[in-house]
């Protein structure tokens, strides 16, 4: 099969993405160490936090993890200060830990992961000083890993509260009960575990059974690329904050075959009889029928897919260009409105007043029940801008050590 669908006469406006090639080099600086937030104390009660969380009846399964791993002495340290997201017992039994029995059976090191990941030390965060900006302030958790093959840099696992108009949360998981003040601290209850990462993008994405896809798409936009200008490389490179929408093998197999479909055609004269609408649609069920190996040949452009994907990173400008910097959870989206809310991508690199993404979250309060993306690009070419049927993920705040992704349906077009 040589359908060379980056020589479709009515994909001219696709093709142009040969020139979104974004730059990526400030990105091999280390990142500083977030700014601890340091506020005055709050109380003036007389017992800490590891005082109520030892004495409460509704904290039982956390006492009997932060015992297991030796955290209990920390948290009644009335010398130090944290801010503790806090799942009471409810809360557990809600995310499949029913008593504190079960606490004594898990591996040592999950039952660290949880305790240690609602620590945040040094900081006394209320509700009150979460900031509304979007999306969400990063701060360190007491978890430190040596992550970094080769080289002796800790990392910390940072979280990600947040204060928006539908409520308040860490990272995607909704406090119930904020502000409860001790001598050396604050405690936010949470209505599930805030579960910390245990894998970068990398490995999560090409993990996923549903983005064999995505993966040859990464591969098929890397070619000729080097260091961190490589998605796969980006993707793996541990001290970053991104955000990634990645379309579903299905999604993926919709554009092949619209491709392809619409490459036969395009060489055809008009009117198309039947006999090229026939020959039309087995071209593209042959693309389909390849596999994701149909994106490592040449019927698909490099510069098509580099294009692409750098449409499903989000990205900001904080004053080195846009780059993949900002880490969204689907609480953090705005509730749907008349007035569009639009984020920005790593198109933006190279084409600074593209307008973004149109991203729309509905909300079942206080979890989102609902979520898309609509990009201005539709297919076939020609449809007014951001008039296309709207990308909706159905998987949602899939977290990793350098981001969180979204599986979406649809594969978003930036033009």
């Amino acid at each position: 099969m040589n359908i060379h669908l980056y020589q479709n006469k009515k994909l001219t406006g696709l093709s142009a993405l040969a020139a979104l090639i974004f730059i990526l080099a400030s990105c091999n600086k280390d990142l500083p160490d977030p700014t601890p937030i340091v506020y005055p104390p709050v109380n003036n009660s007389t017992s800490t936090i590891g005082d109520i969380i030892n004495s409460d009846p509704n904290y039982t399964i956390f006492k009997a993890a932060a015992t297991r791993v030796g955290a209990m002495s920390m948290l009644s340290d009335p010398n130090k200060v944290f801010t503790v997201f806090l799942p009471d017992d409810n809360a557990f039994i809600a995310s499949g830990i029913p008593s504190a029995a079960v606490i004594a059976g898990l591996p040592i090191t999950t039952v660290g992961g949880i305790v240690n990941y609602a620590i945040i030390p040094g900081e006394q965060l209320t509700s009150a000083d979460a900031p509304q900006t979007f999306p969400n302030v990063q701060l360190p958790s007491s978890i430190t890993i040596g992550f970094l093959p080769g080289t002796p840099i800790p990392l910390k696992l940072s979280t990600f509260p947040s204060k928006t108009s539908v409520g308040f949360y860490d990272n995607n998981i909704p406090v119930v009960s904020p502000d409860l003040k001790f001598k050396n601290g604050v405690i936010h209850v949470v209505a599930g575990i805030v579960a910390p990462p245990s894998k970068v993008l990398r490995d999560a994405l090409y993990s996923n059974p549903n983005l064999t896809y995505f993966k040859a798409a990464v591969a098929r936009a890397d070619s000729g690329q080097t260091g961190l200008n490589r998605f796969d490389s980006l993707l793996n490179y541990a001290v970053t904050n991104m955000t990634v929408l990645a379309p579903s093998d299905a999604a993926f197999q919709t554009l092949i075959f619209g491709l392809a479909f619409q490459g036969y055609l395009s060489f055809r004269p008009l009117p198309y009889t039947a006999t090229d609408t026939a020959n039309a649609f087995a071209t593209g069920s042959g693309a389909v029928a390849a596999g994701p190996i149909f994106l490592s040949t040449n019927n698909v452009s490099t510069a098509l897919m580099r294009g692409v994907l750098a449409y499903h990173f989000l990205a900001t400008d904080q004053g080195a260009g846009f780059q993949p910097n900002i880490r969204v959870f689907s609480v953090n989206f705005p509730p749907a409105s008349a007035t569009p809310f639009f984020v920005k991508t790593l198109v933006n690199s190279s084409f600074g007043l593209h307008p973004g993404i149109i991203a729309s979250a509905t909300f079942t309060v206080p979890f989102v029940t609902n979520l898309t993306f609509t990009g201005v690009g539709t297919f076939p070419p020609g449809g007014a801008p951001f008039s296309g049927t709207a990308a909706k993920a159905t998987s949602l705040d899939n977290h990793a050590v350098n981001g969180v992704y979204y599986v979406i349906d649809k594969v978003l077009l930036p033009q």
